[in-house]
């Protein structure tokens, strides 16, 4: 129940007692009509009784009430101390999920709960150190932290996490592992100091200044990561895909595996290395690069049509398939417009002229002009998508399919970019480093399975959990403690 004041007609005020049913306030009681503000007061005081009288018989007790004074409520709060409100449901819902898929097997406590505040609220060591003490009432001290890194490496915590990973996926998941989805990031340093590890190179932030890591991710059909390798920063991202794949093959016991990556990865020698180990694979063509006699047959034999397709027979038992959506086309389309407007603004200040810019081309020492014959080559090549396969006993809508869930693969590098903060990073130790991913990779494992169980995105479930509070409440006589759960709204 509630106090209602409203104005009539006279400019009086009229104080009700109502309360809300449904979504509707229905009046319980009409107190009466203040003609002054004196009146209104004693009104309004009369209208609090009766809402405590009502109270009172229902059996409902508060330190609100007007039998009650205000020093009354102060003196009780002064008996009692606040001492910690804690995120113990959200703790207790992700060491669930970590124990279901079997990381309680590696008993390392600290080990746990650096994956979990990684989940929860991605910090610095330093930084998570005193988040565990705050939010979940868990003290380590700060060389415990590090000394927990180094142990992951000594113990080889990778490989325990990448077979109960693998174990838990085959169990529950996905009982025969026969697509493998592949890619490829960088993560960069807050440092500018190179190393053996640490290198500049190819920077997907553009930070082409600042020494980085290569990292590769491998993540079954379901979107389950299954592991996750390093390699050096100044690495060709095309040269990771056969070590990384080999790795996990080998790792467990992996056969008749088709190999999912998008057109970086497309390569002579990955292809011939993958026909090697007669596995099947299915990669992105980079049809801008394409010869203009196969172009120009693509463009003929294919029809305008939505989910249209043809397959051009390749050397090697290989072949490529192309395809034409139409919402791939409305998209080239703005694409290409918008990149021939800002070659358009560069031509208007010779100055601001990038030498590599897609449809700008040389037309003397120093002179630049629009590259007309590519524009003309992206126009027609707009809405289609290419194909290289090996994997010729699948249907096209089969290889489309399954190229198009590459998806897992990219959203599990947003996660770890962005909801786990992967980057940038500060360790400098070479074992430190490796800690730090698996630390994220296990992280991601956790929370993608929390993603596969709820349908929901980890930062909703975190968003959710965090609004019910542990209380603890201490008598500053006795010093007992009292806990409570709480709902914030």
């Amino acid at each position: 129940m509630f106090i209602r004041k409203s104005v009539n007609r006279s400019g009086n005020i009229c104080i009700q007692v109502a309360e809300k049913t449904g979504r509707k306030n229905r009046i319980v009681k009409h107190i009466g009509t203040g003609r002054t503000p004196v009146e209104t007061d004693q009104l309004i005081q009369a209208a609090r009784k009766f809402i405590d009288n009502q109270r009172i018989k229902s059996g409902i007790v508060s330190f609100f009430d007007t039998r009650f004074d205000q020093s009354r409520l102060e003196d009780f709060l002064d008996s009692v101390s606040f001492v910690q409100v804690l995120d113990t449901v959200t703790y207790r819902f992700i060491r669930h999920f970590y124990r279901i898929i079997g990381f309680h097997k590696i008993k390392d406590d600290c080990f746990t709960d650096l994956v979990i505040a990684r989940i929860v609220e991605p910090l610095s060591k330093r930084q998570t150190k005193d988040f565990l003490a705050v939010r979940f009432d868990k003290e380590y001290p700060l060389n415990r932290i590090y000394r927990t890194l180094k142990n992951s490496c000594r113990f080889n915590y990778r490989d325990k996490v990448e077979g109960i990973t693998c174990q838990f996926i085959r169990k529950h998941i996905n009982k025969n592992i026969t697509v493998l989805f592949f890619d490829v990031t960088t993560l960069y340093f807050e440092a500018f100091d190179e190393d053996d590890t640490r290198k500049c190179g190819f920077s997907k932030e553009y930070r082409h200044n600042q020494p980085q890591i290569v990292v590769a991710l491998t993540v079954t059909a379901s979107g389950m990561p299954l592991t996750m390798k390093m390699f050096e920063g100044n690495t060709f991202e095309g040269h990771t895909m056969i070590p990384a794949i080999s790795e996990t093959m080998n790792k467990f016991s992996l056969n008749d595996i088709i190999v999912v990556a998008d057109a970086a990865m497309l390569s002579e020698d990955n292809l011939k290395k993958l026909e090697v180990k007669q596995l099947k694979y299915i990669v992105g063509a980079r049809l801008g690069n394409i010869s203009k006699e196969l172009s120009e047959k693509i463009i003929a034999a294919l029809p305008r049509e939505d989910k249209a397709c043809i397959r051009l027979p390749q050397e090697n038992g290989r072949t490529l398939l192309v395809s034409y959506s139409e919402k791939r086309a409305a998209k080239d389309k703005h694409d290409r417009e918008k990149q021939i407007n800002k070659a358009k603004d560069m031509l208007a200040r010779p100055q601001s002229v990038v030498r590599r810019y897609k449809f700008i081309a040389s037309s003397g020492r120093g002179q630049f002009k629009l590259n007309q014959k590519l524009i003309e080559k992206a126009e027609k090549l707009e809405g289609i998508k290419g194909y290289i396969t090996n994997a010729i006993d699948l249907t096209d809508e089969e290889i489309i399919g399954k190229y198009t869930e590459l998806w897992q693969v990219e959203k599990s590098f947003r996660m770890s970019k962005s909801d786990l903060k992967a980057r940038p990073i500060f360790h400098t130790l070479k074992e430190s480093i490796e800690a730090h991913l698996l630390i994220v990779f296990t992280a991601l494992v956790v929370s993608r399975y929390i993603e596969y169980v709820t349908k929901q995105s980890i930062h909703a479930v975190i968003k959710t959990l965090t609004r019910v509070k542990e209380i603890v409440v201490e008598d500053n006589v006795t010093r007992q403690r009292v806990r409570k759960l709480k709902f914030i709204r």
